[in-house]
């Protein structure tokens, strides 16, 4: 009974760090000077889930080691396309699928963990927010992987072609993944202000998929939310 106060705080802390993270990213995109930021902080979020969460945990399962290995891999596998040129379109394939599973076991993860608490704090209000920019975050990576696979996904955002940038990495057009990183946000809220548009079938059902993900997400956790709050409110 004694670990309990400790382990709550630990999970107030991934709440927060989480969040923080999520903020840092979406500022390194709101300012040019520093989206290099933006990726760090895609990097530390992986770990943070994958591996921090895990340091408090004496047994891990095989699930546990799974979704572990998958958080290195979908580490690897930006740095992979980050340093990559830009006419190495198939190098954003791993990112896509590694960065997909990763937050979307990360998400259920999450909402499981929501649900198991006991009320409704600050803190937790903290982690169901995290986890909201976390698919629109998510979904914009993927967009600018499937960007960099089929140049012109999105317009007017488009890379330029092999024969402009030479041997140019991605790294150096992360500003231009800020559009992207911006219209993912818009579907996820279902904004549609209509200023980028999606043009390949592939980057049309990212689209859609974006905006159904991220309803059900608000569904799910308002009504795990409200509930929580009115037995709190039934108990006192």
């Amino acid at each position: 009974m004694q670990s309990d106060p400790g382990r709550t705080n630990r999970k107030e802390a991934i709440y927060q760090l989480l969040l923080l993270l999520c903020l840092l990213v979406m500022a390194s995109f709101a300012f040019p000077r520093i989206t290099w930021l933006g990726n760090l902080g895609y990097a530390l979020i992986a770990l943070l889930l994958t591996q921090l969460v895990m340091l408090r945990k004496h047994v891990l399962r095989l699930h546990d080691r799974m979704y572990q290995a998958l958080g290195i891999l979908a580490l690897l596998t930006q740095l992979w396309w980050l340093l990559t040129p830009v006419h190495w379109r198939l190098s954003a394939i791993p990112l896509v699928v590694s960065w997909s599973l990763l937050v979307g076991w990360s998400v259920v993860r999450l909402v499981k963990r929501l649900a198991s608490e006991q009320r409704v704090n600050t803190q937790v209000l903290m982690g169901a927010a995290a986890g909201y920019l976390l698919l629109g975050l998510t979904s914009g990576l993927v967009m600018s992987g499937v960007e960099t696979i089929q140049p012109g996904s999105f317009e007017p955002v488009a890379l330029p072609g092999a024969d402009v940038v030479g041997n140019t990495s991605v790294l150096h057009f992360t500003p231009a993944f800020a559009q992207i990183n911006y219209f993912a946000f818009i579907c996820l809220t279902t904004l549609g202000f209509g200023d980028i548009t999606p043009v390949h079938p592939l980057a049309r059902m990212l689209a859609v998929s974006t905006g159904v993900v991220g309803q059900l997400y608000l569904a799910v956790v308002m009504g795990i939310l409200i509930g929580r709050f009115s037995s709190e409110l039934r108990k006192n």
